[in-house]
């Protein structure tokens, strides 16, 4: 795998948690990819005169170990493989000093007019281009809890609420959210997601992290960490646009609870994007991940998203 991105941690780029927060790494991803690109016979695609572009339309994404302030980093990666519109890269970022892998991501793209995002086909020298930096997709980059090729998930703005997920966010598109074909950026998508989720899990976070300590006598500080992540991206808001975004939880295990996600326009109902996640009780004082006590995973299992029909 070649490196295609290399910086550090800022500070401004760390959450409440105290790491850097899922939309950077998101964020630097995506900056690898569009360098990546250029080898691949897309120079500027991402600049304003360009024709063609390359739009996501599915992410998979692995956090393995979390980055601090001022950690240095950096992103390698490759193609996976390549359809007649799509290609499917592999990439990880590193930490620098001892190697470890901070997270992992399986992206597919659309290779699409810059303008109206009409997918149309790869030309023969992409295709050519793509077979020197071919990958593998490593163990520890291969989904886990959220497979990466299964059918989407679809949802109607408008079953939302009667299914049990709760508005937990809602926010106005900037223009300095949007690239220059006025598309929101994708980390603005899971961005908007980590921003929202407190809404819904940070009371219930910190009375499950109360009743633990009541039982061992140890100090805790609720916090939370997402493991796995998949985004399946629907359409593009705009400057001016709105977001809302809808949460539910669709299981409840020992350490970790999976949410999904549904961003949308809270006027028209277009749906922008469709997550899920899986996420743990994250300790700030110790740093590592503690279980759910029983009565807080009944509590949580109460909200269950009921299913279609």
């Amino acid at each position: 795998m070649r490196d295609y991105w290399r910086g550090s941690v800022e500070a401004w780029e760390c959450d409440e948690m105290g790491h850097m927060n899922v939309r950077f790494w998101v964020r630097r991803a995506l900056d690898g990819m569009m360098l990546m690109a250029t080898e691949l016979g897309c120079e500027r695609a991402y600049a304003p005169e360009a024709t063609a572009t390359l739009l996501p339309l599915r992410q998979h994404i692995r956090f393995l170990k979390e980055a601090r302030e001022g950690a240095p980093l950096f992103f390698r990666g490759g193609v996976v493989s390549l359809s007649e519109t799509d290609i499917t890269f592999y990439g990880e970022i590193v930490h620098t000093l001892d190697g470890a892998i901070g997270a992992t991501f399986l992206s597919t793209m659309a290779h699409v007019e810059a303008k109206t995002g009409r997918t149309y086909p790869w030309p023969e020298r992409t295709r050519a281009l793509a077979a020197a930096i071919i990958v593998e997709v490593p163990k520890h980059g291969s989904p886990r809890s959220i497979a990466f090729d299964s059918p989407t998930d679809l949802f109607e703005a408008e079953t939302l609420v009667a299914r049990g997920f709760q508005q937990v966010g809602l926010s106005a598109v900037r223009v300095e959210d949007v690239d220059v074909f006025n598309r929101l950026y994708p980390e603005g998508m899971i961005g908007r997601v980590s921003t929202a989720v407190p809404n819904l899990m940070t009371a219930w976070r910190d009375q499950a992290t109360a009743e633990l300590s009541a039982q061992d006598g140890q100090p805790r500080k609720a916090g939370a960490a997402v493991l796995e992540y998949r985004l399946d991206y629907q359409s593009w808001p705009g400057a001016g646009d709105f977001m809302a975004v809808y949460t539910g939880v669709a299981e409840v295990a020992e350490k970790t609870n999976t949410l999904k996600h549904v961003l949308t326009h809270p006027v028209t109902g277009e749906v922008f994007c469709i997550c899920e996640a899986v996420a743990v009780t994250f300790d700030l004082v110790a740093r590592k991940v503690i279980p759910i006590p029983p009565q807080s995973r009944a509590r949580l299992e109460e909200r269950l998203i009921k299913p279609i029909g």
